[in-house]
């Protein structure tokens, strides 16, 4: 018995000590990150910084942060900000985020509410940290911009992770269900008041190309550009409006897609008065428009249906023959 309980003593002082290296090893890691982006020029503020969790945690807690990337704009800050992590596998981290917190562009500053906004996150043990699989959940957001709107979801749902066999490319997955637009947004879409207050849900399902791996070079340093983009199912329901979408797109070195994706839209013709009403159609064209696609949607046998693709080339984007605006582009800032 005496034997056991020195070795009980030696393990669980061990193990104490492993604990105690490890939480200390994890706060210099942290604040280490954090002094590097500030020798960037990031503006790096928080008020404590302390690791707790034992003995099978490492529970690292932020109070008081702000974080500001001179290159974007962006800025962010929070009460608190929190990563756990098992003590036994470092490399599979749990964040969470109060329950209030502001993010702020160079044109407004938006306030994030939320009841629950949690994140996991998987990397490989290299020295990279390249990602391995993440996923983020969202409930009962609302979101309030200095510029006058106001949005929300009941729940959003996103998840990413490697793509098998293929390098540098990720499966990348979106559901969100009720989305409440708001007044701003439901008043340039929807002048005339005709559509619900919620759009019941929106459901992305994608496999994305970059230019290199994600890993933790995505936050120190420049975003990889997106190669390739392989819409596998993308639909959203907003009352009597649907749109399905479901194409591969390749992006140029200016960011620019080319391709084509293939859309099924129903109650189309109420779409196409959205698309006026945001200024994603000229008005003068409209009636074009209408007549061309309405002439598309007879040879698809449903005249309120409408299957037609979606073309992108030399930065513009067509619907069925109808060119329709400039394309985006798709580099990340």
């Amino acid at each position: 018995m005496r034997k056991l309980i020195i070795v009980v003593l030696v393990a669980a002082t061990a193990w104490a000590a492993y604990w105690v290296i490890g939480a200390t090893a994890s706060q210099k890691a942290t604040e280490s990150w954090l002094d590097a982006r500030r020798a960037e020029g990031w503006q790096v503020e928080y008020s404590d910084l302390s690791v707790r969790g034992f003995p099978n945690r490492f529970d690292t807690t932020l109070t008081d942060i702000q974080l500001t990337d001179p290159e974007t704009g962006l800025s962010w800050q929070a009460p608190f900000f929190q990563i756990f992590s098992l003590s036994y596998q470092p490399n599979h981290l749990i964040a969470a985020w109060p329950n209030t917190q502001t993010l702020a562009t160079p044109h407004q500053k938006i306030t994030i509410e939320t009841s629950q906004m949690t994140a996991s996150l998987k990397v490989l043990p290299n020295a990279t940290l390249e990602l391995d699989t993440a996923t983020v959940v969202v409930e009962g957001a609302t979101l309030t911009s200095t510029d006058g709107w106001k949005a929300g979801a009941d729940k959003v749902n996103a998840a990413i992770r490697q793509t098998a066999g293929k390098d540098m490319t990720y499966d990348i997955a979106l559901q969100a269900d009720t989305l409440i637009p708001g007044d701003a947004l439901r008043g340039l879409l929807d002048a005339g008041g005709t559509l619900p207050d919620v759009i019941e849900a929106i459901n992305f399902d994608s496999e994305v190309g970059f230019a290199r791996a994600l890993d933790i070079r995505v936050i120190e340093e420049k975003r990889p550009d997106i190669t390739t983009v392989n819409i596998k199912d993308a639909r959203g329901t907003w009352g009597e409006l649907q749109l399905r979408a479901k194409g591969e797109l390749t992006v140029d070195p200016q960011g620019y897609p080319n391709g084509e994706v293939a859309l099924n839209a129903r109650n189309w013709r109420e779409m196409l008065a959205l698309a006026v009403s945001a200024g994603a159609v000229p008005a003068e064209t409209a009636p074009a428009a209408e007549l061309a696609l309405g002439f598309v949607a007879k040879l698809s046998g449903a005249e309120n249906s409408l299957d037609a693709p979606l073309s992108f080339s030399n930065g513009r984007i067509f619907l069925g023959p109808i060119p329709i605006g400039n394309a985006p582009t798709l580099n990340l800032r």
